[in-house]
């Protein structure tokens, strides 16, 4: 429950009725709605709130917070500009002129009033954006100027901190005069403060220190050399791929023909696959284009724009008819776990739009609520299939080829990911802000977002290096650039450094060919003990984000000691590996009893359930957490034990024990939204983010309202997936073919041969000795 003492509530309530009521309007502060009783801060008296009400009504029955005879602007205040008091003065001294009348009005109903609600957490009181701006102009004799209406979004804070949860301020919209700057808003709200704190003094003494800190206005927007860049290159890419899509189209094939092409040139079959992360769909795009029987400069024409052409990519894309396989049930994992990472997002990000926080913080003690609030470990899924893929078809390659070319496994995978996310951090850190206007701007303008802003222009080298969930600030990733990515920083650093050693370690025969797998198993305990340690070090008592309590001035632990830590989340990686080496030495044929099958099933629901429920005692009884020795239980074999549970799955459905689970997973339609995995994860937060900052009014939670929402998020993520997708990610994989193929051939013969030779004597001696 949001709690706001006496003092804190009347002046913050006092302070919002409109800046310009009219002089002989009587606001009867007792029908506003606001709740009956308030705790009266410091001490144990309890105050009946339309008592005072009834007071400060009778005192202050024609109170015009900026009327001429209570409350004048200090003409000696130099902060605020000339124009901006003589328009102010112009509207509430000519009261007597129809057209100055009508605006004056405007301008009051504009301006946010005393709302319903406020202890439910309704703490952005926005006034009325689209109102304040239809004023119409009027020319100001004085100034001989013109001026209309115009909207700020002030921030206010009580003793230097936010007034809701210690993270949101109170933010009142104001509708002012255009000639008014935000500094000026910022004076005449700080004075007006004053005032009403001096008035009310002899009665309800108000110690706290209540400052205006902010203020903003939805003036229009300069785009900066940067974001102008951003710009031309995306209609660059649109111009290429229309061009190119048009040219594949009147030089195409017959239907018959490129329905040949596309089921050729699409084919799917896992243990050909270079894509080894979890986001990524095995199958996404062929590394061949079919040159048919066009001319000879058609089809060097045709082999070009191919490559951008959504008419080719986009039937590639869509392919279903050759998704199947023993590894199919994949699909549906990746699907799914990313449904579960936008709804959970979709109530993550909201909280700063909403205006009943009180009532949607009751959610944690719902049952059903559960799965969502601990929807941090559908990342653990990406993890898990990423070290799958890894190791699957890595060692595949070594067993039918008897080598791998490393070269190629760094630089595909930097080139697989690079491209597509370099394009969505530079859109979100330059062109983003450029989209979103109203009254919740100011979020992005004063608050953390802004913030996020500065570090990717300054630090978007340490996103495209893959360091960012370590580097700048500590990995913090309220503070970091596109905060969500430190996924794929984890994951990047995972495959770079557990995936050559494991690989080479699972992929040794003879005497010491168990070598790899008990190597695994231990740094897996390793992991599971890395986390117990940090959990009791820093005194963490609750589940995936929980707080240090001990240690909170060191700074890793200030910034999240394990959420986006690769030394914390490595686990679930390498039961994934595990499980991919066990898939490939078996050639996908495992065979287990029935008897088997019941208890492995049984065991694995219940581990899922008691990770997921694990913590809804806690939850549901507010104000109580789990002890020290059991927080270190579940947060140090959580996700480890998820891991194992998805591991049971795979092979559940490989060895035929999936029963309908099987048929749900390896459904054929997961297979075009799995290859859309990547960029619906890269795009859906900034789709969320410009639906919530775009809105005029506050979002009221409601079970409904946030069905609607998901709905709407998945969808939308998925077409601009597709549409970044087409216009990004296709072309680069089709590109790589041309420029990191020979790449590929020159490190190989002139790295990867002598490397593997010098591996290949030594290995010879090792097995010798033993």
């Amino acid at each position: 429950m949001v709690v706001f003492s006496v003092n804190n509530c009347v002046l913050l309530a006092i302070f919002s009725v409109s800046c310009f009521a009219e002089q002989t309007v009587n606001i009867d502060l007792r029908n506003i709605g606001l709740p009956v009783y308030i705790s009266k801060e410091n001490t144990n008296e309890t105050l009946l709130f339309e008592d005072f009400l009834k007071y400060a009504h009778g005192k202050y029955s024609s109170l015009s917070l900026l009327k001429m005879e209570q409350f004048e602007i200090d003409p000696t205040l130099t902060e605020v500009t000339g124009h901006c008091q003589s328009d102010i003065t112009f509207l509430r001294s000519n009261t007597n002129d129809s057209l100055v009348t009508t605006s004056f009005y405007k301008y009051i109903d504009a301006t946010a009033k005393i709302p319903q609600g406020i202890l439910q957490g309704k703490w952005n009181w926005v006034g009325d954006y689209q109102e304040c701006y239809d004023i119409d102009r009027l020319r100001n004799p004085n100034t001989n100027k013109s001026f209309g209406g115009k909207y700020f979004s002030a921030g206010i804070v009580i003793n230097g901190k936010p007034v809701l949860m210690n993270t949101f301020p109170l933010v009142v919209g104001v509708c002012l005069p255009s000639s008014c700057n935000k500094t000026d808003v910022v004076t005449l709200l700080n004075q007006l403060i004053a005032f009403i704190k001096k008035e009310i003094a002899p009665v309800f003494p108000i110690k706290q220190d209540i400052t205006v800190y902010e203020s903003i206005s939805d003036g229009p927007k300069d785009l900066g050399k940067d974001a102008i860049v951003m710009l031309v290159i995306i209609g660059l890419l649109c111009f290429i791929v229309f061009v190119s899509t048009l040219v594949d189209y009147l030089c195409s094939l017959s239907d018959k023909e490129m329905e040949t092409l596309v089921k050729d040139d699409s084919a799917f079959d896992d243990s050909h696959d270079d894509d080894r992360t979890g986001l990524l769909n095995s199958e996404l795009f062929s590394h061949s284009i079919q040159e048919g029987r066009c001319p000879q400069t058609k089809r060097k024409l045709l082999k070009v724009c191919r490559v951008f052409s959504v008419l080719s990519n986009g039937k590639k894309l869509f392919g279903t008819a050759t998704a199947v396989g023993p590894l199919a049930c994949l699909n549906g994992i990746r699907v799914l776990s990313m449904w579960w990472v936008i709804l959970g997002h979709t109530y993550a990000f909201i909280f700063a739009v909403l205006d009943n926080i009180a009532e949607a913080e009751k959610l944690i003690q719902r049952f059903s609520f559960q799965p969502i609030m601990n929807g941090t470990y559908s990342v653990d899924s990406f993890f898990f299939l990423s070290g799958l893929l890894v190791a699957y078809l890595a060692l595949k390659e070594i067993k039918e080829k008897g080598k791998l070319s490393w070269p190629y496994y760094f630089i595909h995978r930097y080139w697989r990911l690079t491209p597509l996310y370099a394009f969505v951090l530079f859109y979100y850190a330059y062109v983003f802000s450029s989209t979103i206007s109203g009254p919740l701007l100011f979020f992005l303008e004063a608050g953390n977002y802004q913030n996020t802003f500065d570090v990717c222009k300054t630090y978007w080298w340490t996103n495209l290096l893959y360091i960012n969930n370590m580097y700048p600030n500590y990995g913090n990733l309220a503070t970091t650039c596109v905060g969500w990515s430190w996924y794929l920083a984890n994951d990047m650093q995972f495959y770079i450094v557990f995936g050559p050693i494991v690989i080479l370690a699972l992929s040794y025969k003879g005497r010491v060919k168990h070598l790899g797998v008990i190597l695994t198993i231990s740094l897996i305990f390793v992991g599971v003990v890395v986390r117990g340690i940090l959990v009791w070090y820093y005194g963490i008592y609750g589940g995936a984000n929980g707080a240090a309590t001990k240690h909170k001035d060191d700074p890793w632990g200030e910034n999240g000691p394990l959420y986006g830590r690769p030394y914390a989340r490595y686990s679930v990686y390498l039961v994934g590996m595990l499980t991919g080496y066990v898939l490939s030495i078996n050639n996908n044929r495992i065979r287990l009893p029935k008897i088997t099958a019941l208890f492995g099933w049984c065991v694995a629901i219940a581990t899922g359930l008691a990770v997921i429920y694990g913590q809804f005692y806690y939850n549901r009884h507010t104000g109580t957490h789990m002890t020290l020795v059991q927080s270190i239980f579940y947060n140090s074999l959580g996700r480890t034990a998820w891991g194992m549970c998805l591991a049971w799955v795979v092979i559940a459905c490989v060895s035929g024990n999936g029963g309908p689970v099987k048929d749900i997973l390896s459904w054929q339609v997961w297979a075009p939204l799995g290859r859309l995995t990547y960029a619906a994860y890269l795009v859906h937060p900034i789709i969320m983010y410009t639906y919530y900052f775009n809105m005029r009014q506050p979002l009221h939670f409601s079970d409904m309202t946030m069905v609607y929402l998901f709905i709407s998020h998945l969808v939308v993520s998925y077409v601009v997936a597709f549409s970044v997708s087409m216009l990004v990610e296709a072309p680069m994989i089709q590109l790589e073919k041309l420029l990191l193929q020979p790449i590929g051939t020159f490190a190989n013969t002139c790295i990867a041969a002598p490397c593997g030779q010098l591996l290949g004597k030594i290995r010879t001696r090792f097995n010798r000795g033993s």
